[in-house]
């Protein structure tokens, strides 16, 4: 899931959900909702989260899978 990439990529960096937030200029309750999969990021957020994580845009981008029945 997109929500885990980014948790685990800004905890691997040892940034806060405030600092990248601030770097997005957005706050951190939707960082936070991104990593919880409650909402994902935008295409206007998309290659600045990418390159503050140090991850490819793809890596943020939904997959087939992640759709898929459980």
């Amino acid at each position: 899931m997109i929500g885990h990439t980014i948790k685990t990529a800004r905890q691997a960096r040892g940034l806060t959900l405030q600092a990248v937030g601030n770097v997005l200029g957005i706050n951190d309750r939707h960082v936070q909702a991104w990593e919880a999969g409650r909402r994902n990021p935008g295409p206007k957020h998309l290659a600045k989260l990418a390159e503050v994580l140090g991850l490819d845009v793809l890596d943020l981008l939904p997959r087939e899978s992640d759709n898929a029945p459980r």
